[in-house]
């Protein structure tokens, strides 16, 4: 088994990829990432985690560590490397990930739309669209030539929520929920369905421009701990793949792995 790990900026996900071509997620579980921790406290954190699902961290083949937070990507590689006697694969534009970039700057993709992306040209029919339903909501435009072409980012939903909250005198804080009716017959409601389903619409907007500006059927995959709430309001099928991320670590680490 690979242990991996993939720091956002919110929480760190941590999963174990098992069985042919290490495909099979065997567990997950999940931090909250605190960008001040140090290797001791993170690899006590770890621990305790993996030793709460049986697993035996010096029994891992492996590691690979995916980061969108810079700070932390050295600290948790040391950590995982403390308790399983393993170096980290670091996820990189430099690694083989199955893609070919037509952007500007391919250093500077983040490291889980790359693994988004790799995993998606791999699993489903191209050219497809990855939206990650995290911290921000990122959108990334695979070809059907497997070239990365780029995409979108804008606030995630629950980020949202929080700024239009914390800017204003009279809107709560809420916790978004699956919305039960299109209009928000109170305020609370209101912002709840307004997130829900404007995530959705701005979804199938952006779908709908990228297949027209490609011309050719596009696959939209979503992925992400909201996106249960927000693939039902959507208009256009969407296909919804819980572990998205975890398949494209599982895929970067067979093809670089040593």
């Amino acid at each position: 088994m690979v242990l991996s790990v993939d720091i956002g900026n919110s929480n760190i996900c941590i999963g174990g990829l098992a069985g042919s071509g290490h495909r099979e997620i065997a567990f997950t579980t999940r931090m909250v990432t605190r960008p001040r921790c140090t290797v001791d406290e993170y690899a006590a954190e770890m621990k305790f985690l993996l030793h709460r699902l049986t697993v035996e961290p010096t029994a891992c083949e492996g590691v690979i560590v995916c980061s969108v937070v810079p700070r932390l990507t050295g600290v948790l590689a040391a950590a995982c490397k403390r308790l399983t006697g393993k170096e980290a694969l670091i996820v990189s534009c430099e690694l083989d990930t199955g893609l070919t970039f037509q952007v500007d700057e391919p250093a500077k993709v983040g490291r889980d739309r790359l693994a988004d992306a790799a995993a998606a040209a791999a699993h489903y029919p191209l050219p497809c669209m990855t939206v990650d339903l995290g911290t921000a909501t990122t959108y990334n435009v695979i070809s059907a030539n497997r070239e990365f072409l780029g995409g979108f980012i804008v606030p995630g939903v629950q980020t949202s929520l929080r700024a239009i909250s914390a800017g204003t005198a009279q809107l709560p804080p809420i916790a978004p929920e699956p919305p039960e009716h299109l209009i928000g017959a109170n305020t609370v409601a209101a912002l709840n369905n307004g997130a829900m389903f404007g995530t959705a619409a701005q979804l199938d907007g952006l779908a709908d421009r990228v297949e027209a500006e490609l011309g050719q059927p596009l696959t939209v995959v979503v992925t992400g701990g909201l996106a249960p709430y927000i693939t039902p309001c959507c208009k256009r099928k969407v296909i919804y793949d819980a572990d998205l991320l975890f398949k494209g670590l599982a895929l970067i680490w067979e093809k670089n792995h040593l």
